[in-house]
Parts: C-alpha cells; sequence; structure tokens
C-alpha cells in the first residue's frame, strides 16, 4: 500500500498538505500542483514547468461542464 497522510479543508475549500507529503513532493510556497480525479480516487502531483494548458489539451474532459472550467484555466495561466 502507498503511504498515506491526511489534511483538511478549510471552509473556503483550501487544502493544508501535510508536511511529509510536501516534502516527499519537493513543494514549496508558490508551486503549482494538479490534481487528478480517476474514479472515486484523486492524485496530488507537482506541476512541471510545463504550461498548464498543455497539461489539460491531453486531459480527457472530466464531464460536459468541466470543458468550460478547463477554457477558462488555460487563458487564466497563458
Amino acid at each position: 500500500m502507498s503511504e498515506m497522510s491526511v489534511g483538511s479543508i478549510t471552509t473556503k475549500g483550501q487544502i493544508t498538505i501535510p508536511k511529509e507529503i510536501r516534502e516527499r513532493l519537493d513543494l514549496k510556497e508558490g508551486d503549482r500542483v494538479i490534481f487528478a480525479i480517476d474514479g472515486g480516487q484523486a492524485t496530488i502531483r507537482k506541476a512541471s514547468r510545463e504550461k498548464f494548458s498543455e497539461i489539460l489539451r491531453r486531459q480527457k474532459p472530466w464531464r460536459e461542464h468541466s470543458i468550460k472550467f478547463q477554457k477558462r484555466i488555460r487563458r487564466e495561466w497563458q
């Protein structure tokens, strides 16, 4: 089984990433992370220097309404 840690979500929907996870992923303040959903599970990984729009372009849409969200994110990150 893979390592597990518990974070918490604030009332604003922000999540605290546990210290051991930040260290393992070499996450520093200001770094960007990518959340991916596969079935009923979510994963997190450090975003590379690659443009976020390129990452999203490779993704399959999650649902029909997410296409609008993806387009908005692409505009924001370009």
